[in-house]
């Protein structure tokens, strides 16, 4: 299932899935390759296994690795709706992963 579409730069500007933030966060900044090589600074992982395709998940698949998760996110998977520009996202909680910080 998809999770969240986007132009390119607003994806990365502002993702407004748990998911897409987590993949995000571990992708290597060329900016951070020199201090990386010093420090060998570790790159973001997102916590937990994925499910098995064959378990039936009712509610979001992401939604025991999330920090962002309720209750209804375990329960009710999430409709792919407009947010707008073009911005398209499966979360209930998709403002508040917005309004986070990076």
């Amino acid at each position: 299932r998809k999770v969240e579409e986007a132009p390119v730069e607003a994806l990365f500007e502002r993702p407004l899935h748990p998911y897409t933030r987590g993949l995000i966060g571990s992708i290597p900044r060329l900016e951070d390759a020199e201090l990386d090589a010093i420090e060998h600074k570790r790159l973001a992982e997102i916590p937990g296994m994925v499910p098995s395709l064959k378990e039936d998940v009712p509610g979001c698949l992401f939604a025991p690795r999330c920090g962002f998760a309720q209750a209804r996110c375990h329960a009710e998977y999430p409709p792919l709706e407009d947010k707008g520009a073009g911005h398209s996202v499966a979360c209930w909680e998709a403002e508040r992963v917005g309004a986070a910080a990076p």
